[in-house]
């Protein structure tokens, strides 16, 4: 039996919100948290443990058994977990980023996960939670630790940052395509972006293909916010006026297989690098996103980014605009 590959030491879980335990495998499992304990039988797949909601606190232990083998897990802590996903933008690491190493900050209190990608990352799921260090700060998702920095700054007591996201990657490999293939919205090859069947992309773009690979590893974890930013490999003109219904699916989709109908979600709109039809389409879209899709918040990146790069280096401002808006909403 295997425990879910996001339970390590210094794990963060959120705050007023189911805390389920999971991991995959046949026989018997038992999980004592905060002097409750749970047990099971699995018959094989994907077996669940919950407990109930918790305020901020700990730090905590976990004690899982499986088939008679403990596993203890310690230093968790229970505050705001927030979940970074989408393309580049999202992988866009602080080494990329304009500030300067000498702002960063050490605090023992924000914590990364990084979830398992196709491509090389300085962090994998092997390197568990790891705390915000000045040395390690390069390599974080610039997004996921400027957004998490407000967070700390705002009073939070414990931040998580979980980072589940693919360079070049489509909305379509974001969703299971049992969902997807033979509607509507399953267009014909010919009217797809080029990254969908680009050699170096075509790996991860196939529909649900990151679904399976990346995001089912975190499921059924409870996440306070969704933070999506994505969209530039989407912008053919046909993708582009689909694109809100393609985002309103993926969502439904999201909070269902993370028992959480009111999971919110921030839509980064993407920045303007290009001018073409489909990339405004996208752009409308992701305006539209927010008026159609119950939960659903979108910043707007272009008036406090760089004009004409795909791959904006000034993340700060945008950064303070996600958590204002999930301060907005009342979701942090």
């Amino acid at each position: 039996m295997r425990l879910g590959e996001i339970f390590r030491d210094g794990m963060v879980l959120q705050a007023g919100k189911p805390i389920r335990v999971f991991g995959d495998g046949e026989g018997s499992v038992s999980a004592r948290f905060m002097g409750i304990e749970k047990s099971l039988k699995s018959s094989g797949g994907r077996w669940t443990i919950e407990f109930d909601p918790q305020p901020y606190g700990g730090p905590y232990e976990l004690e899982v058994t499986l088939n008679g083998e403990k596993t203890l897990i310690r230093d968790i802590m229970i505050g705001e977990v927030i979940l970074f996903s989408g393309q580049s933008n999202i992988q866009f690491r602080m080494n990329e980023e304009i500030t300067p190493p000498e702002q960063y900050i050490n605090d023992d209190m924000l914590r990364i996960f990084v979830s398992e990608r196709m491509e090389k990352e300085p962090f994998t799921p092997a390197d568990g939670w790891i705390s915000c260090r000045r040395e390690t700060v390069d390599n974080w998702s610039a997004l996921a630790y400027l957004v998490g920095c407000e967070a700390r700054k705002a009073g939070i007591p414990t931040v998580g940052v979980v980072v589940c996201s693919q360079g070049a990657s489509v909305i379509q490999s974001w969703i299971d395509e049992r969902r997807l293939l033979g509607t509507e919205l399953d267009l014909p090859d010919e009217q797809l972006h080029r990254d969908h069947n680009a050699p170096d992309y075509k790996r991860w773009n196939a529909p649900g293909r990151l679904y399976h690979f990346m995001l089912e590893r975190l499921m059924p974890y409870s996440f306070g916010n969704v933070v999506w930013y994505q969209g530039e490999s989407n912008t053919s003109v046909a993708e582009g006026r689909i694109y809100t219904r393609l985002l309103a699916l993926m969502i439904e989709n999201w909070r269902e297989v993370f028992n959480d109908t009111g999971l919110p979600f921030t839509v980064v709109q993407i920045a303007d690098f290009a001018e073409h039809e489909g990339w405004r389409a996208i752009q409308h879209a992701q305006l539209d996103a927010e008026r159609e899709i119950e939960g659903v918040r979108t910043v707007i990146s272009a008036d406090i980014c760089e004009k004409q790069m795909i791959h904006p280096v000034t993340k700060g401002p945008l950064a303070k605009r996600i958590f204002a808006a999930m301060r907005d909403a009342n979701t942090i």
